[in-house]
């Protein structure tokens, strides 16, 4: 897990080579202006999700996996907070790894929680396991969904 602020992006530009399209991309948008939906940035390989979701408590998020994707998760009009948990101390599977979804998830309860404000951003890699949308009220979001190969 990677979590920092958007003006030191490029300084993960050689983690993988998908994040400096990812956040190229993301310098271009007018955040102001853009509506829920999924957009190709670079074919399979980039992908952009726009949402807008109601957020929830820490009871009820559910600690979730990608096998083929990393994601760049980014909070737009506020705060979220995230469950982490590394994948290896998982041992309570919820619902079984689907390969179309790239998605498994697990009844663990993370072991640690980190918010992640607007103007910073959250890298969750196939070893992270995570709970997203923890907090008070709607949560206007982008993640970048980004092939591990």
């Amino acid at each position: 897990m990677i979590i920092d602020n958007l003006k030191n992006a490029s300084r993960y530009y050689n983690v993988h080579k998908g994040f400096k399209e990812a956040f190229t991309y993301l310098e271009k948008l007018n955040l102001e202006s853009c509506n829920n939906g999924t957009f190709n940035v670079n074919g399979n390989n980039i992908v952009a999700i726009f949402s807008t979701n109601e957020l929830k408590n820490k009871n009820e998020a559910i600690l979730e996996t990608h096998q083929k994707h990393i994601d760049i998760q980014i909070p737009l009009s506020q705060a979220e907070t995230y469950g982490w948990k590394a994948i290896a101390s998982l041992n309570k599977t919820q619902v079984n790894y689907d390969s179309e979804k790239d998605l498994e998830l697990y009844d663990d309860i993370p072991s640690t929680f980190i918010t992640v404000r607007p103007g910073e951003f959250a890298i969750f890699l196939p070893e992270d396991a995570h709970a997203p949308l923890i907090g008070v009220g709607e949560i206007k979001k982008i993640i970048f969904k980004i092939s591990v190969d």
